[in-house]
């Protein structure tokens, strides 16, 4: 179950707000009666009741908004108690304070803002003593292996545990907390408001997440990187996993730059079955590889890590097949005998990083004549001694007469959707255009090339291609191809002017 998160100035608008909840398919809130900027009035508060509820009053200490006198605070708790309220909160150093009286349920709870203290199970065991219902430990953590410490103290505990890693390394903890026995999880239910760091949104988890379905026979799957907050392969995955009627779902970890390996030993526990792998780790995973498909072994790069029932680790990279199917789309397919449409096409690609690398390496493969060109000579010519490959100069990239004209930076990315890395007189009629940014969708490098009677391919396709071809490696299933493409044109859908 989520609990969503209600807290607002006024009692009208925590009124209306717990309507909303309600109607939203919200089944338990938190009522976070700190928030409310005038005396709280139980009665009003209380006289109409939409969905069960959780009642707090949170200190200043505890990352809530209460200044006002200790026992005051204490008298509200009680009297909501007498109320009938479904949970109340009550933390473990005021616990013995306040009695059990009739059918309401104690959260005993933990927080701490600062750290995660080492002996966090003795003080889960403690809360537990103290007549508790429902145990909450929320600590703030600085590393994936303390994230690994709150979960897995939630998952010895006899009593139902919520354990919850505050911060942006720990908030898959607020989604595989349902694998270990969390009788529920806490969520934002207004967009514009967060009550602490690291916590996801009611409509994510339960739409992009189908948090109500995990349980303990869930497998885990994992999209890596740094950052990775705003990765789409979450929902697109769980979409289709849920679709082919799968017991599995993706969650975002954030592993720092230069300690793979450390992270990924960090999270074994968690028995992850896969990995989108995402900038900074394509080439950095490559040493951790027991075996490695010839996309990886040509581009040098991995996206998609699979691990096998005995632990050895497979990599994939389907940005260099998504890549290469899109574009021979875009001219048809591969025709008779396997000769790809993009044999002897001259191919500019505008910049020299990790995309350009592996879409440089399929188009040469498949006899393209490619030229690189990037603000970086030194980069863009490096990269085309690894090719094989031309370059050319910044500053003549707009004169150039490519078959193909592909862009592998990231100019043009939300927010900076009016920025393109080809002037207008660089498109000409009849080329094929691809970019690879897909946030947003229309970027204004496509727009300038459709305004000039250009074929163009978006990275939204491509994305949607290698996600297929992830899925395909995930479940050994036909992947929902369309389902996946609502879910990405859901989510941009705001920006895809």
């Amino acid at each position: 179950m989520i609990c969503a998160i209600l807290g607002r100035g006024r009692h009208a608008a925590l009124a209306e707000e717990w309507k909303e909840a309600a109607e939203a398919g919200v089944e338990l809130v938190e009522l976070r009666v700190d928030c409310l900027r005038r005396e709280p009035d139980l009665k009003r508060i209380l006289r109409v009741r939409p969905t069960p509820l959780v009642f707090t009053v949170r200190r200043g200490a505890d990352g809530g908004l209460w200044r006002g006198p200790e026992e005051k605070r204490q008298r509200l708790i009680r009297e909501a108690i007498a109320a009938g309220v479904d949970f109340v909160d009550v933390e473990m150093d005021i616990a013995r304070e306040i009695r059990r009286f009739g059918k309401t349920q104690r959260i005993v709870s933990y927080h701490n803002l600062k750290q995660t203290p080492g002996d966090l199970l003795e003080i889960a065991e403690q809360c537990e003593e103290l007549d508790a219902d429902v145990v909450k430990v929320a600590t703030r953590v600085h590393s994936l292996a303390e994230a690994m410490k709150v979960l897995r103290v939630a998952d010895k505990m006899e009593t139902p545990t919520v354990g919850i890693a505050m911060g942006e390394i720990g908030s898959f903890t607020r989604v595989l907390g349902a694998k270990y026995g969390a009788p529920f999880t806490y969520a934002n239910f207004n967009i514009d408001r967060s009550f602490a760091p690291g916590m996801l949104r009611f409509q994510d988890l339960s739409r992009d997440y189908a948090y109500d379905q995990i349980d303990r026979e869930t497998e885990v799957y994992a999209v890596i990187g740094d950052p990775i907050g705003h990765s789409l392969s979450p929902p697109i995955h769980n979409a289709a996993f849920r679709e082919l009627g799968l017991n599995k779902v993706m969650v975002p970890i954030l592993m720092p730059a230069e300690r793979l390996k450390a992270s990924l030993d960090e999270v074994a526990w968690l028995g992850i079955q896969g990995y989108s792998i995402t900038i900074p780790h394509k080439q950095a995973v490559l040493p951790l590889l027991n075996l490695a498909d010839g996309g990886v072994e040509r581009t040098g790069a991995c996206n998609t890590m699979v691990v096998k029932d005995d632990g050895s680790k497979v990599g994939y990279n389907t940005d260099y097949r998504a890549a290469m199917d899109s574009l021979e789309a875009a001219y048809g397919g591969v025709g008779e005998g396997g000769i790809s449409p993009l044999a002897h096409k001259n191919v500019l690609i505008i910049g020299a990083g990790g995309v350009a690398r592996p879409i440089g390496f399929g188009l040469v493969r498949r006899g393209a004549i490619v030229t690189l060109c990037n603000r970086s000579e030194e980069r863009a010519t490096n990269l085309a001694e690894e090719l094989g490959c031309r370059t050319a100069s910044w500053g003549m990239r707009a004169s150039l007469i490519p078959d193909i004209l592909i862009n592998c930076t990231p100019v043009g990315m939300h927010p900076n959707v009016d920025d393109t890395p080809m002037p207008p007189a660089g498109f000409r009629a009849g080329m094929v255009v691809m970019d690879t940014v897909y946030h947003p969708e229309n970027t204004m490098f496509l727009k300038l090339a459709r305004e000039r009677e250009c074929k163009t391919v978006s990275g939204v396709d491509m994305f949607i291609r290698q996600a297929a071809l992830q899925s395909a490696l995930y479940t050994g299933q036909e992947p929902p191809v369309e389902t996946m493409r609502d879910v990405v044109r859901r989510k941009l859908g705001p920006i895809r002017s």
